[in-house]
């Protein structure tokens, strides 16, 4: 694509998200090698994407209790409760 032949580093500023991904899809789509400075705005691009990617956190390391993290561990190796395992007591057989 001829629309991002001549884009230097400094204009990725004045581009949109959506533009961003259009360039990095064009340089990692390029059949022949990088040139240094194309390579260079690829790298640019990429973190520029990377600064407003939202973090997401791992409920299990981030948030559960010590406690909430054993139990599930104790569980999922078959030493969790009945309850763990869908029996909440009623219906005996």
């Amino acid at each position: 694509m001829a629309k991002w032949t001549n884009l230097e580093i400094n204009d990725l500023q004045v581009l949109t998200d959506e533009e961003i991904r259009d360039v990095v899809a064009h340089l990692t789509l390029m059949q022949e090698p990088l040139s240094q400075r194309q390579a260079d705005l690829l790298t640019e691009a990429e973190l520029w994407l990377q600064k407003d990617e939202v973090e997401v956190r791992d409920y299990w390391n981030d948030i559960a209790s010590d406690a909430e993290v054993d139990a599930d561990t104790l569980a999922s190796a078959g030493w969790g409760t009945d309850e763990d395992y869908g029996d909440f007591g009623g219906d005996r057989y």
